[in-house]
């Protein structure tokens, strides 16, 4: 039988939403999935619906993107899609002799536009919006006979099967992000807490990257984690556990970051933080209760990535989204769950 042989190496966030779109191929009855990834992404996507085989690739050089070229060589029947649009998913394919057919169209102009403009949501004038990450992914579909619109009325959450093992519910906030300009001000993060452990019946898991360890340590967040006995710090996990954790938990306050995906592909809602990105870049929430909290500045959007530091010197986009506001929409987000 025909398999699917899709190439998506990283990064997180991005990984996450092409497991909804492969979640949706398996259930539209598309053919069974291979997927190429990072070995460090490797254990996470495995657990992902509709993902029947992961083969992973090891190292970051040119020489492993060889050898596991070498391994795919022989495969004989796989209808390759790239789902990165790389450099190194453009070369695999060629170094393995196949060819792909389909690739992801990336939007990177569009985005560009966004910023030139300084508009944080696309103009009328200019025609249909950019289409989300996801409506990219599930554009790839016709490559193995699926229609996009079906593929994307199937997609969902890839990883809600995950096994959650502590049954009693509770709230987590990933504190952290890639770059410096994407977090939440610590010092909000610490009030939050505060005000969280006053206002909200729920235990907190604070959730730590090694990225997070230079500025958390002696910090005012972990001052706040300290005041409140229930509230606990898990640093430096696997993905896999991460994902336990967040399964088990009744909604997650994050900044716009791999764990806001990593979130919603659990099936865990948010309240989602964008500061220097929009939501017209594609990486808004998914979920029906997921929050997006924003602020319409006439500087945002300013950066594709989040890569370029803050021209103003304020972090403004971030700085005024006060505690007291993700509080009231986190409290709103659990209610609207409590009802339904």
């Amino acid at each position: 039988m025909e398999r699917t042989l899709v190439i998506r190496f990283g990064a997180l966030g991005d990984l996450c939403l092409c497991g909804w779109f492969l979640a949706g191929v398996a259930d539209a009855g598309g053919p069974p999935t291979t997927l190429v990834t990072k070995a460090r992404f490797a254990p996470l996507a495995s657990c992902f619906a509709g993902v029947d085989e992961v083969i992973a690739l090891d190292g970051a050089g040119w020489r492993d993107l060889v050898r596991l070229a070498r391994r795919l060589r022989g495969r004989r029947g796989d209808v390759w899609l790239d789902a990165h649009a790389v450099l190194r998913s453009r070369a695999l394919p060629l170094l393995a002799g196949r060819r792909v057919r389909a690739r992801l169209r990336k939007g990177t102009l569009q985005r560009l536009a966004l910023i030139g403009s300084r508009r944080s949501a696309w103009p009328a004038a200019a025609g249909a919006a950019p289409p989300s990450l996801l409506d990219r992914y599930c554009a790839l579909a016709p490559a193995v006979g699926l229609a996009a619109d079906v593929v994307r009325a199937a997609a969902r959450p890839p990883l809600q099967g995950i096994h959650a093992p502590d049954p009693s519910p509770r709230l987590v906030l990933a504190p952290g992000a890639r770059w410096e300009t994407k977090r939440w001000p610590e010092a909000h993060a610490a009030a939050l807490v505060d005000l969280m452990a006053g206002a909200l019946p729920h235990a907190l898991t604070v959730l730590l990257g090694p990225d997070e360890a230079a500025w958390y340590d002696g910090g005012p967040l972990a001052a706040a984690v300290a005041r409140h006995p229930d509230a606990r710090v898990l640093r430096d996990r696997p993905l896999p556990e991460i994902a336990a954790e967040l399964a088990a938990s009744r909604a997650a306050v994050v900044n716009d970051s791999g764990l806001l995906h990593l979130s919603e592909a659990v099936g865990t809602p948010v309240v989602a933080l964008f500061g220097p990105t929009v939501r017209a870049f594609g990486y808004a929430p998914l979920l029906p209760r997921s929050v997006l909290l924003e602020r319409d500045l006439d500087c945002r959007p300013c950066s594709r990535t989040g890569a370029r530091p803050c021209h103003r010197g304020d972090l403004a986009c971030l700085q005024d989204i006060p505690p007291a506001t993700v509080l009231d929409t986190l409290r709103a987000l659990l209610d609207r769950g409590a009802a339904s």
